[in-house]
């Protein structure tokens, strides 16, 4: 069919005429006032085009001339009444540009060539199992009633750049559960007013929302459970939500970026990373959050993060996350690090310790990693009982925990200093004169120090008064360093 039907009106025969020629219909004035979509309800019937008279030119379409190639190219048009397009095969390229949708656009079960819609302002778009053989392109568009794009496939670039989304009756703005894209996919710089959830996508290259919002204060605003992308998801660059951001077990190639971003600022607001497995999670927000983070049993490559990155105790969750490359974007010092792990532990848990000596370990920095562990040991020790408590402060003033061997050498050391001294001005008597070796206080000291080995001087010499307690105190005191240094020298080794 090459002619058009006849009950169309003037505008909708040129439409039709431009559609089998496959060139742009611009019915704009030129006055930008009297063009912006967003006052088209006043627009005569000069720009109106009915939307079954679309329908029908994209379902049952007329010839293309000789030496052309349709496509349906509209500019400046209010398309009145809801476009039904669902179950259809459209083998033509769909562009609006300036246009008026007062119904919804409905693609449910359609397969589709590229469609570009550029300052459009829509009731809704609906293309739920659709399929896009191209790209998907809204570009500084208003869709009132949100997009609901379910189990839908996107061959190249999905971009929904520069938009306001507004939520349909169920407070979504964007459902993309189960959602496929084949490239690149990006959300800039646009306004969601309910939630965005992209459950269960599948992302064939990067997933960016620079500079974006989602608003839906108190309730969940995003839901990126089980994502898989390619490379990496950028939520940064003036990225802010209001509401809770979920992400449990998402796969990513790439890194998760969520830098100069406001997330978690409320305190209702949760962000969640459950079994998240990523290269890399970089995380330098624009401001401390007030909410919870938790990345249970995450792993990352890489994990980058700045000092007001991490909430208040009790607010992190870091319990079996990890993680190969710790990095800041400050220098931050070890005592840091500890303090960050026991925020992320509200109750202890060696695992967190034992990440993050290893991370310091595989750096080279085995003396820091010493102090993360002697600090694992300090926490560990808070909840013991009043026994376990008590040898634990000896085995943490004797010597670290074991991670400070030189405190042992040190207190033996003073007590053999100690010792001589007293012993050199008031010597023991012999237990048989004349039988004792030579009198030294240096080595006599140094025996009672050392248990089991004995230089055969603590029983040749018998202390009375004072010297014999200070005897004693060094003989008890030898036992405790000893025994200290061994179950700290078993600590280091199984840690080894």
């Amino acid at each position: 069919m090459s002619t058009p039907p006849g009950h169309l009106t003037a505008i909708e025969a040129r439409v039709w005429e431009a559609y089998r020629r496959g060139e742009r219909l611009d019915l704009s004035t030129g006055v930008p006032a009297d063009d912006d979509p967003r006052a088209g309800a006043a627009w005569g019937a000069d720009r109106t085009v009915r939307a079954r008279v679309l329908a029908r030119l994209l379902l049952q379409p007329p010839d293309a001339e000789p030496g052309h190639t349709a496509a349906l190219r509209l500019s400046g048009a209010r398309i009145v009444g809801a476009l039904e397009l669902g179950g259809a095969r459209l083998d033509v390229y769909v562009s609006l540009i300036d246009c008026r949708v007062e119904d919804e656009i409905v693609l449910n079960v359609a397969s589709t060539r590229t469609i570009i819609l550029r300052n459009c302002v829509l009731a809704a778009l609906s293309g739920r199992n659709m399929r896009v053989d191209g790209d998907l392109s809204l570009r500084s568009c208003e869709v009132a009633g949100g997009l609901r794009i379910l189990d839908a496939r996107v061959d190249n670039d999905l971009r929904i750049d520069d938009c306001v989304i507004g939520p349909d009756r169920h407070g979504g703005a964007l459902h993309g559960n189960g959602l496929q894209v084949g490239a690149d996919t990006s959300m800039d710089n646009t306004v969601f007013t309910g939630q965005v959830s992209l459950y269960g996508g599948r992302f064939g290259g990067r997933v960016t929302l620079y500079g974006s919002t989602v608003d839906r204060p108190g309730e969940l605003a995003m839901d990126l459970g089980r994502i898989r992308v390619e490379h990496s998801l950028h939520l940064s660059v003036g990225f802010a939500v209001r509401g809770s951001i979920r992400m449990n077990d998402a796969r990513l190639g790439g890194g998760i970026v969520l830098s100069r971003a406001v997330v978690c600022a409320e305190p209702d607001e949760l962000l969640t990373m459950w079994r998240v497995a990523a290269e890399g999670l970089h995380m330098a927000l624009a401001q401390p959050p007030r909410g919870r983070i938790v990345l249970a049993n995450a792993t990352f490559g890489t994990l980058t993060d700045a000092p007001n990155t991490w909430p208040a105790p009790g607010d992190l969750d870091l319990s079996g996350t990890r993680y190969s490359v710790l990095r800041a974007e400050q220098p931050m010092s070890v005592e840091q690090r500890v303090d960050w792990v026991e925020r992320g532990t509200p109750e202890y848990t060696p695992q967190p310790y034992d990440q993050l000596a290893g991370v310091y370990r595989a750096a080279g920095e085995d003396e820091v990693a010493r102090t993360v562990l002697l600090a694992k040991q300090r926490r560990r020790r808070a909840g013991l009982g009043p026994a376990g408590r008590l040898w634990g402060h000896v085995q943490d003033v004797a010597i670290g925990y074991g991670y400070r061997p030189a405190r042992a050498f040190g207190w033996l050391i003073a007590l053999i200093a100690v010792g001589t001294a007293v012993f050199a001005a008031d010597p023991p008597a012999p237990l048989k004169p004349g039988e004792a070796p030579h009198w030294n206080p240096f080595w006599y000291t140094l025996d009672l120090l050392l248990p089991v080995v004995t230089l055969g001087q603590d029983a040749a010499w018998k202390p009375t008064g004072a010297g014999q307690w200070l005897a004693y105190t060094l003989i008890l005191l030898g036992w405790v360093l000893a025994g200290a240094a061994a179950a700290g020298a078993t600590r280091v080794l199984n840690r080894a």
